[in-house]
């Protein structure tokens, strides 16, 4: 299913032949458009890595005031579309156009997949080892340096690995950013209808850009096993003091907080307050389709969580069960549908649906299956990282009292999973719920969704009417954070039972 996609676009990018494809990727300025999306990739990639990493440690590790309530802004700032954070900055000013603007709004969109599974990884390791390092006189930074970093580094990378990846192909986040990338040249090939098979080949590049980059993380990451050897007590960790610190370490939680969350926020008050009594009229107005967009978006994103873990459990049970060069590559395999832009992963099943299962083309079904390859990759990575610290024993024991592999898969790792598996589902839900270009391609006639109506009224400069759209999307996503923080990388404590 994940494949398919690809190898529509491989057969769109030949169809014209060879020559003409050589042509498109001329008359696409590719030297342009490989260095702004390299350079997009390589500075959001290590700034969310580095604000990820930074931000997970002090919320899990540190006696910082208010941890849970950081612990919720953290996470928040992922949910929020990434065209309204696009819209958001540039009202604030027309200076975050260019390369800046776009690696400012990419990295406060997606620095919380990084802080989300070094957090999950922090909450799951044993504190006993960083108990027995300080015990041995190590400092709080040896510590971190020599115990905590190499245990956290798979979690880290993988966080890291996804952030390039939607970096590589982002388009949504580029929506009102005067930036050329593959993405939004891609978009404009097929908006102006210029060259299908062009738009298919930049696709191409951006796949063989995207296996360099599954190949650099597989090697830093290495075979390491982070599974715990013994039994132990699961118990929270002794918490380091910040001591005279605190202060700079507020501020810079804050400082990301403002940028990521207070911006949109901002933006919608800005919006309301200066809209005339005209456009807040037609704002009222254009309201009368949010219910109904509303209940499309909630269902469809509901749905593909479904779908997207039925499609992301086998694959993350297989990974962390087995080694080997085939589960290798079906891990690896599982990311590829991050290379295709969305716009043409769903054009691509749109065309495979409309030649050879036309009662699936324009339908719920097929939009939901769409949503469910596309989002995968959260899924595997999610329950990966969960899945991951389980300790082996555990299901061993229960085969060696007769339970089968699917018996004591059900009745002992997918029960201690939980939190995993409701935090990949609610990841493809958040991502669902603010996406735009897939939406756009293969919603069904006569539907509405919350992006769509979102940018039908931003595309016309109505930010007055868009408002309203924008702020039950991000309301959705505050809710959707909450669940998320209540479920994912959770260690029952012999206290809770």
């Amino acid at each position: 299913m994940i494949v398919l996609p690809i190898l529509v676009a491989v057969s769109q990018a030949v169809g014209g032949g060879w020559h003409a494809a050589f042509h498109d990727i001329r008359q696409a300025g590719m030297g342009t458009l490989i260095l702004h999306t390299l350079a997009v990739c390589v500075l959001v990639t290590l700034i969310c890595g580095a604000v990820g990493l930074g931000t997970a440690w002090w919320v899990e590790r540190t006696d910082l005031p208010g941890r849970r309530g950081w612990r919720m802004a953290m996470v928040a700032p992922l949910t929020v579309p990434p065209f309204v954070t696009s819209y958001a900055w540039v009202t604030v000013s027309s200076a975050f156009n260019g390369l800046a603007g776009a690696v400012v709004i990419t990295s406060c969109t997606y620095f919380p997949l990084v802080f989300l599974m070094v957090s999950a990884s922090l909450r799951g390791l044993d504190p006993a080892l960083e108990e027995s390092a300080r015990s041995l006189g190590c400092s709080p930074g040896r510590v971190f340096r020599r115990v905590v970093l190499p245990q956290v580094k798979p979690a880290l990378l993988g966080g890291m690995l996804l952030v390039g990846l939607d970096a590589l192909v982002e388009f949504d986040a580029f929506a009102a950013v005067k930036f050329q990338t593959f993405s939004t040249d891609v978009y404009a090939q097929y908006l102006t209808g210029i060259s299908v098979s062009g738009a298919a080949v930049l696709s191409m590049v951006s796949i063989v850009l995207c296996i360099a980059m599954l190949g650099g993380e597989w090697k830093l990451r290495g075979g390491a096993q982070y599974t715990r050897v013994s039994q132990g007590a699961r118990r929270p960790p002794s918490l380091y003091p910040l001591g005279g610190s605190a202060p700079g370490v507020l501020a810079g939680m804050g400082v990301v907080v403002a940028a990521s969350l207070g911006v949109p926020l901002g933006t919608l008050v800005y919006w309301f307050t200066r809209s005339s009594h005209q456009g807040l009229a037609a704002a009222a107005a254009g309201t009368r389709y949010l219910v109904p967009s509303t209940a499309t978006s909630v269902g469809l994103a509901i749905a593909s969580a479904a779908v997207g873990l039925v499609l992301a459990l086998p694959i993350a049970v297989a990974v962390t069960s087995h080694r080997g060069k085939l589960v290798t590559l079906l891990e690896r395999g599982s990311y590829l549908s991050y290379a295709l832009p969305d716009l043409v992963g769903a054009i691509a099943l749109g065309y495979a649906a409309a030649h050879w299962a036309r009662p699936l083309y324009e339908s719920v079904f097929l939009l939901v299956v769409a949503y469910a390859i596309l989002f995968v990759p959260l899924g595997v990575v999610a329950l990966r990282a969960t899945l991951g610290q389980i300790e082996p024993g555990m299901e061993d024991c229960a085969r060696s009292l007769g339970a089968g592999r699917l018996s004591s898969l059900w009745r002992v790792t997918l029960p201690v999973a939980r939190p995993g598996i409701g935090a990949a589902a609610v990841l493809i839900f958040a991502f669902v719920i603010g996406d735009l270009s897939t939406t756009q391609v293969l919603l069904p006639p006569g539907m509405y969704t919350l992006s769509t109506q979102f940018w039908s009224n931003s595309s016309t400069v109505a930010f007055a009417a868009a408002a309203p759209y924008a702020a039950v999307l991000i309301g959705l996503a505050l809710i959707a954070t909450y669940v998320l923080m209540s479920r994912f990388g959770r260690v029952r404590t012999l206290e809770a039972g």
